[in-house]
């Protein structure tokens, strides 16, 4: 399922207009995940009202012979890191990353990040390791 730039502008818009902020959405086959964000943190009565809101514009969107699957929820304490604002807000945080391609001998670091670049990102665990962007393979908060 992929969401039009002007339906994801008013997936925003309404998101937005409750008082949350987007932090990250994700599609697959008829399944829309919208993780919200919002200060002192999201609750479940949250993702309902959000969810509620959305399902109106949705309902719209795809026809009722189109089925999909709405979730809205928190981003969690062990967020997923994919955008240059996810990294950081993460900075001075315990991170994990995992990279396509090896460096040195390994392709999963823990460590606390502290900073990030155009290029690439800096994690420190023992020893400073930069990481570049296009080798990050998947990274997210460690705060277990």
């Amino acid at each position: 399922m992929i969401l039009s730039g002007e339906l994801k502008d008013d997936i925003y818009a309404i998101i937005e207009n409750l008082g949350f902020s987007v932090y990250d959405i994700e599609t697959s086959n008829k399944k829309i995940s919208i993780y919200i964000d919002k200060v002192g943190g999201v609750s479940i009565s949250d993702c309902t009202d959000v969810s509620r809101n959305l399902s109106v514009l949705l309902d719209v969107e795809y026809n009722s012979s189109d089925s999909y699957t709405l979730e809205v929820s928190s981003p969690g304490i062990n967020r997923k890191l994919r955008t240059d604002e996810h990294f950081k807000a993460a900075v001075g945080k315990k991170c994990l990353i995992k990279t396509h391609e090896k460096i040195g001998d390994t392709k999963t670091f823990r460590g606390i990040l502290k900073s990030i670049d155009e290029n690439s990102i800096l994690l420190s665990n023992d020893k400073d390791i930069v990481i570049e962007k296009n080798n990050i393979k998947k990274a997210r908060i460690d705060a277990i």
